[in-house]
């Protein structure tokens, strides 16, 4: 007689949900990291302002 495995659906959708889990974070980091260098280039940068 053969045991039956159980939970097999909540496997893959526990599978599924942490790789697109996994790809939402590290795209989250990533524009994270961006917007902090944009910040970082325009710290002093306002509109209309001229460089001397």
């Amino acid at each position: 007689m053969k045991n039956k495995v159980r939970g097999r659906a909540f496997r893959l959708v526990g599978l599924i949900l942490g790789i697109v889990g996994a790809s939402v974070s590290v795209t989250a980091i990533v524009f994270a990291a961006l917007g902090m260098h944009q910040a970082r280039l325009c710290k002093h940068c306002t509109k209309g302002e001229t460089f001397r």
